[in-house]
């Protein structure tokens, strides 16, 4: 019988040797746990510790993840059977339960992280009760697909243009000036009425547990016109975490130039995908957006969130 076995952080920590990804990592969890009522470090046993789940709890609602992109079980013990997923999520369901939670939220990653992982906890939460909530179209770049033909293999639009950025004598530069990185990523949030989730404090904090790159990109005149923080959530998976540029640098189209330059600057290097996130909220669609991470070369996948609610945690 699998039952849950409640964890401090440090003991998860000790544990936890091998975390889904470096959202799963103990001290980023005790970075962002303020920002919850309380938070749960569970233990999955049935004999053997077989995954751990972290929960963020405010207001009798367990989500995981409670500060970050998405959550996944963490495996323990390696080679779980399917049936080993149900018992988990059926021990989650009950304790939920046994502690008057109102509502469970899962977001979970596109399946591509690992995809017969995912689909097991798919699986299993959907057996369990838990609906589909959201069904989020995410965007993702296969850097093998980067090579000499880029301009060919992408978008008419987007191909003209990357030519005309290429003709504006902009700069493309990595760079360890996070500030300057942040600043226009800020002033682009600002200028396009979009939330920015992430202080500069929680940028640099966040840099110290999960590893990130700044780049950036200057126009003729050396003004920084763009830029992008990207983090590497594991060995193989970068996450674009924001980009964007000034809005008086729209007719430099400097959104191709530094699109095209991240995926040159990573062929380089062994990462293999670059996850740039999802372009819906709530799963209706930006199109705009989409267009342009499609017109680019990205290809799409499902980031699905699942809740089991009032109902299902009554027993009803």
């Amino acid at each position: 019988m699998m039952e849950i076995l409640e964890i401090d952080n440090q003991t998860y920590k000790k544990k936890v040797l091998k975390p889904f990804c470096r959202f799963n990592k103990a001290e980023f969890y005790a970075l962002n746990s303020h920002k919850v009522d309380e938070v749960k470090y569970m233990i999955f046993n049935d004999g053997k510790d077989r995954f751990s789940l972290v929960l963020g709890i405010k207001d009798k609602i367990a989500k995981a993840p409670f500060s970050a992109s998405f959550e996944a079980f963490s495996e323990i013990t390696e080679n779980n059977k399917i049936i080993h997923y149900h018992d988990a999520v059926s021990a989650l369901v009950n304790w939920c339960q046994q502690h008057s939670i109102k509502q469970v939220k899962v977001s979970l990653p596109p399946a591509y992280y690992n995809v017969s992982h995912i689909t097991k906890i798919e699986n299993a939460l959907l057996c369990n009760g838990f609906r589909l909530s959201v069904q989020d179209v995410n965007f993702e770049y296969y850097i093998e697909e980067f090579d000499e033909n880029y301009e060919m293999n992408i978008d008419i639009k987007a191909r003209q243009k990357l030519r005309a950025s290429l003709k504006k004598n902009l700069l493309f530069e990595k760079t360890e000036a996070a500030k300057l990185v942040y600043d226009v990523i800020k002033q682009n949030r600002e200028e396009k009425g979009y939330p920015l989730w992430m202080s500069y404090n929680d940028v640099i904090e966040t840099s110290k547990i999960i590893p990130s790159d700044y780049f950036l990109v200057k126009d003729s005149e050396g003004k920084a016109i763009a830029s992008a923080l990207v983090h590497q959530i594991n060995d193989e998976i970068l996450r674009v975490v924001y980009w964007g540029n000034l809005m008086d640098a729209n007719k430099l189209c400097p959104m191709n130039f530094l699109s095209y330059n991240i995926f040159k600057y990573y062929k380089q290097t062994n990462f293999k995908i670059i996850d740039i996130g999802p372009s819906t909220e709530d799963g209706k669609p930006n199109f705009g957006l989409c267009d342009f991470k499609e017109g680019i070369g990205c290809h799409c996948s499902s980031k699905n969130t699942y809740i089991l609610d009032n109902g299902g945690l009554n027993g009803k």
